[in-house]
């Protein structure tokens, strides 16, 4: 590996752990810890929030998929996404605000349980979202492997245990504070880095004519808008990826983390613009990428999530190829700093309260079951054993189809009730882990094409309404706090 590209990520690295140092000093109680002390404005928690979604999922994982079937991923995914930042920003920002206001309110489990006036709904809501981060963490684990391993020359597996070591130093410490800052940090690189690399990347490729005949000659649907995916998964991933965005706990947590409903009035467009900028770099490096491969101008790859290292290590100057990977491999440790936290949130706050049972010390056992998180996602990781595309849509999908309609629609609809949020849950959390599960063993019962999450997250959807309306007798009489905070 190139010393200087070599010598950035070393430098980037170390500023991260100086992150997470100053996060840790700044973190003195469980609501410093989980909700970075709502605190935050909003240029912070938007660029926080369009990161936690971009990452090594996004950025990795996209142009994989961009160079091995064209621009399907892309106009299914990547421009989906920032539609669900609108969509999200809209539905539940200033009404997960309000519930914060509410007090002692720091997790998802603890709305619902405000909601719902149920611990069921809150433990079950728990559990799902452990068994998510476990799933999305994997996409973290497996993208960080391959930096690690294109940097160092070490093995995926050992590059993802030291990148793990590090993010392990700074999230046990830092909390969400280290993970919002560090988002923050990266964030703003990449996108200068996005924008920059995108002029590169389609002059490298002799320019969009010339990609575009190289993809043509190959095979001609590489050169349309949606490559060689069929209609019905972009139909998925669209549904998926913007409705499916206002149920990612990762973003609508950091509603709880702004200090004023003020800070809302720009943050749907400055996370979506952020977003959409780094989508240039998945496309444009994943097409040039194919088409120089096309000309026998490009390496062979083990695998199509290679390509962006390869394209960055290869045909960039190193100083730009540096910050990429540097700023990738920030993007996904932050990330995953973020999902740890939940993740521990979960197990620490929502499920044990579920059960009238009140942890002490909760900032401690919080830092200890991310230790433990961490482990975990790392063994699920290696066991899976997919790309890093298809193993982020599976943890999407299974946030997606278990806390959109128990949270998102339940702060909308007044006639919502925990019978139909529980059911929603589980339906929700069991349909996507016996069907993806099942695939992995060769056991498909969807039609082609069709993708786990999507389908999941519309029978979840239906579930919450249909109970919801069959057990209206049984429905909670809200307040005039709650009802006001659902008005938004």
């Amino acid at each position: 590996m190139n010393g200087i590209i070599t010598g950035i990520v070393v430098v980037y690295l170390f500023i991260c752990i100086l992150i997470g140092i100053w996060a840790t000093r700044q973190t003195k109680s469980t609501s410093d810890f989980l909700i970075a002390g709502r605190n935050l404005g909003m240029f912070v928690m938007a660029i926080a929030a369009f990161s936690s979604i971009q990452s090594g999922f996004g950025l990795l994982g996209g142009v994989g998929q961009t160079y091995d079937a064209g621009m399907g991923f892309a106009a299914g995914v990547l421009i989906a996404a920032p539609l669900g930042f609108g969509l999200t920003w809209f539905l539940v920002g200033k009404r997960m605000w309000m519930m914060g206001s509410k007090g002692d309110v720091y997790t998802l489990g603890d709305v619902v349980e405000k909601r719902y006036d149920s611990k069921a709904a809150r433990g079950w809501l728990g559990i799902a979202i452990t068994l998510g981060v476990i799933g999305y963490l994997g996409t973290q684990v497996q993208a960080m492997g391959i930096i690690m391993h294109s940097i160092f020359g070490v093995s995926p597996k050992v590059g993802a245990l030291i990148g793990l070591t590090i993010l392990a130093f700074y999230s046990v410490g830092g909390g969400i504070i280290a993970s919002v800052y560090t988002d923050l940090f990266q964030g703003i690189i990449m996108i200068i880095v996005s924008i920059v690399i995108f002029f590169i990347a389609i002059n490298v490729g002799g320019g969009m004519q010339t990609i575009t005949q190289n993809l043509q000659s190959a095979d001609p649907l590489l050169a349309t808008s949606f490559g060689t995916y069929s209609m019905v998964s972009i139909a998925c991933w669209i549904f998926l990826f913007s409705l499916g965005a206002a149920g990612q706990p990762h973003f609508i947590n950091k509603f709880l983390m702004i200090k004023s409903p003020k800070q809302l009035k720009w943050g749907a467009f400055t996370a979506g613009i952020a977003y959409a900028i780094t989508v240039l770099l998945v496309v444009s490096i994943g097409l040039s990428a194919r088409s120089l491969y096309i000309q026998g101008k490009f390496p062979e790859l083990a695998t199509p999530d290679d390509s962006l290292v390869v394209f960055v290590t290869h045909f960039t100057p190193s100083v730009i190829g540096g910050l990429v990977l540097a700023g990738l491999l920030a993007a996904i440790m932050s990330t995953g700093s973020g999902f740890v936290t939940l993740g521990a949130a979960s197990i620490v706050r929502d499920i044990p309260r579920a059960f009238n049972i009140k942890v002490k010390n909760e900032l401690m056992m919080n830092r200890i079951v991310v230790l433990a998180l961490l482990i975990i996602s790392t063994l699920f990781s290696f066991y899976m054993d997919t790309l890093v595309a298809l193993l982020g849509v599976f943890g999407w999908g299974t946030f997606a189809s278990t806390v959109f309609p128990a949270v998102v629609l339940g702060l909308i609809w007044k006639r919502a009730t925990k019978q139909g949020a529980i059911a929603s849950i589980v339906i929700g959390l069991f349909l996507n882990f016996l069907l993806e599960i099942g695939q992995k063993y060769g056991i498909v019962i969807l039609p082609e094409g069709v993708v786990v999450g999507a389908f999941s997250l519309a029978i979840s959807i239906m579930t919450f309404i249909i109970i919801s309306l069959l057990t209206q007798k049984e429905n909670v009489r809200l307040d005039k706090e709650m009802l006001k905070a659902m008005e938004g």
